[in-house]
């Protein structure tokens, strides 16, 4: 016999994490599933935006159990990692982490917040019948809920089993490589200081994406992703980002690539226009594609489509009129949301953006607002550029 729920939430990452704290929160019985045993690795470069603190305000007093340690604006690197263009902040920009210490501090302030929990046993089947979701798991076990949020990354199991989506197409998705390298934390210090910045390679060796360097409290990340030109090898340019950033001095010599993890991003997938909604069952975060089609960026849009999930459940809820309200997320998430998921333009336009990334190292002033499109999602106006100013 199935064990039922209000809130059956697929995936304990942040969309899944925050998608069952929010809903214990609101006094609905939730089951938090995931199919791994916590704390996992995660393929990520673990930066979280300042936002996710700003209007997660639970978030704060939890810092210990969540991150590791703040970072300071962007210092962006041109296409040869030769040219630097740096824009600070005098508070933190947001923080860095390792996602297998973020995703279980998360999943703990759920649970306290009194969400079940079942971990290392995937999903299995999915069916939807007479006003309910029902799921059986790897080990057998049943559940019932009278919705489920699919929050279980880019390679869905809710999307493929609900039908929503069998996975992502070519140009929705980028691929990365990225490691976290131990280095002792007063050389990390000394070598990009106390308040570092995150160093970002723009369009390296003509790549559509970057390279980055994060220095975290005991390690230091190293990356890269974007869209691949026809032959390229991720394991290859990864190297020879890795080499190149050690030429420029800006790694130490001492280290070398260890186990990078390579994994499949999907950059601004949700602006495609994929179904999110079927029914009763909702894709949030990584598995509806809310990952920023810039910088590829996902923990805050993974939190943020989170929220909005909650509320239209409770407002679906209080109005007896469930799959009505969740039909609107279709639409919703992009006022919230859209211009921080933006694509960067391409076609006849990517000259031009190449070219205004260009002015990034001739202009403080594109710097700024360059540094705040990439660290927050903001527009050009006056509202950034007085911002960007103050900082």
């Amino acid at each position: 016999m199935a064990h039922s729920y209000d809130v059956l939430v697929i995936g304990a990452g942040p969309a899944g994490s925050t998608t069952a704290k929010l809903a214990a929160d609101a006094g609905l019985a939730t089951l938090l599933v995931d199919k791994a045993r916590f704390p996992r690795h995660k393929t990520c470069a673990s930066w979280i935006n300042r936002l996710a603190f700003e209007r997660f305000p639970y978030l704060r007093g939890h810092e210990a159990e969540l991150i590791d340690s703040a970072f300071h604006g962007v210092t962006f690197l041109d296409e040869q990692l030769h040219r630097r263009a740096t824009w600070s902040e005098r508070r933190p920009s947001g923080y860095l982490s390792l996602r297998s210490k973020f995703d279980n501090g998360l999943k703990n302030i759920a649970l306290r917040a009194g969400a079940d929990f079942r971990e290392g046993s995937g999903l299995a089947a999915l069916e939807q019948t007479d006003g309910r979701v029902e799921i059986r798991l790897e080990n057998g076990e049943h559940f019932a809920g009278r919705v489920l949020i699919g929050a279980d990354g880019a390679n869905s199991r809710v999307a493929a089993l609900s039908g929503l989506r069998q996975g992502w197409s070519e140009n929705e998705a980028v691929l990365c490589a990225n490691e976290d390298l131990s280095y002792p934390g007063a050389e990390i210090a000394r070598r990009y200081s106390e308040r570092p910045p995150l160093l970002v390679g723009l369009r390296f060796d003509g790549l559509t994406g970057y390279g980055w360097i994060f220095p975290k409290r005991d390690y230091i990340c190293v990356g890269i992703g974007g869209r691949l030109r026809p032959g390229e090898r991720i394991q290859e340019l990864y190297n020879k980002f890795f080499q190149a950033a050690q030429a420029r001095d800006l790694l130490p010599g001492e280290l070398a690539p260890q186990k990078p993890y390579y994994a499949l991003d999907p950059a601004g997938a949700v602006n495609k226009g994929r179904p999110l909604v079927r029914g009763r069952v909702v894709l949030v975060g990584d598995a509806g594609g809310f990952v920023s089609g810039s910088t590829g960026e996902g923990i805050y849009p993974a939190m943020a489509s989170a929220r909005l999930v909650v509320e239209l459940i409770q407002s679906g809820f209080g109005r007896g009129r469930l799959e009505e309200e969740l039909g609107r997320f279709e639409t919703l998430w992009r006022p919230r949301l859209g211009h921080y998921l933006r694509d960067l333009p391409g076609g006849e336009k990517r000259q031009q953006t190449v070219d205004h990334m260009g002015l990034i190292f001739r202009s403080r002033l594109i710097c700024g607002l360059a540094a705040r499109a990439f660290l927050y999602g903001e527009p050009p106006g006056l509202g950034s550029l007085a911002r960007a100013l103050w900082s």
